[in-house]
């Protein structure tokens, strides 16, 4: 696999355009007749949902998020808790980041869980309600096949990714951040010094 042409590609090939949205919902008006408000209604609402996703709120989500992972993994190393790893290492910043390296995918899925669960509260309102119930009847009258098709459409033009892959790739690009910092000691990356920790390890099996 060539890695940046993957870190630069679309990453889905069944992708809509803005103008196939506008003619199939040009479509549906013509068959919907009077009732075509009900579509608008409900693109009015999902255009809403959209733009909520906005990125400046969601990086001070993941820097809140970090920030509260940091004093948590500080809190544990003072009190010595059995889940924090300890290393053999005289900087407490070196050792710290050696915590995020062992821990990295605890403290991801930490991160996504309470993402998740303050994002249900927050978009289970009364408007992600009107927009399910308008649904329900757009596919009473337009039959479930053809509302589903253009579901997908609106999908892949207007959500090619998630708020939570957002999220997550936010959390990993701080994770990761973490690798890279350097042991004042040593100037070596936490990376190397943790992969020495596993080499050593396993030479002493």
């Amino acid at each position: 696999m060539d890695i940046f042409q993957h870190f630069l590609s679309h990453q889905s090939e069944n992708t809509s355009a803005f103008s196939d949205i506008f003619r199939t919902a040009r479509e549906f008006h013509q068959l919907l007749g009077r009732k075509s408000y009900l579509l608008d209604h409900y693109l009015s609402m999902l255009f809403r949902l959209i733009t909520e996703m906005d990125f400046c709120i969601l990086e001070d989500k993941i820097y809140q998020t970090i920030s509260e992972l940091q004093k948590k993994m500080l809190d544990d190393l003072e009190n010595n808790a059995d889940s924090i790893p300890m290393f053999n290492c005289q900087e407490p910043a070196t050792q710290q980041k050696l915590c995020w390296t062992a821990l990295a995918d605890t403290l991801l899925e930490q991160a996504l869980i309470d993402f998740l669960k303050q994002n249900t509260l927050i978009y289970h309102t009364a408007d992600l309600v009107d927009l399910k119930q308008t649904e329900q009847k757009l596919i009473d009258l337009l039959g479930k096949d053809s509302w589903e098709q253009f579901q997908q459409k609106l999908i892949h033009c207007f959500l090619p990714c998630s708020l939570m892959q957002l999220f997550r790739q936010g959390i990993i690009i701080e994770i990761t951040k973490r690798f890279l910092s350097r042991d004042l000691e040593t100037d070596q990356e936490i990376f190397r010094l943790y992969l020495k920790r596993f080499f050593s390890e396993d030479s002493s099996q």
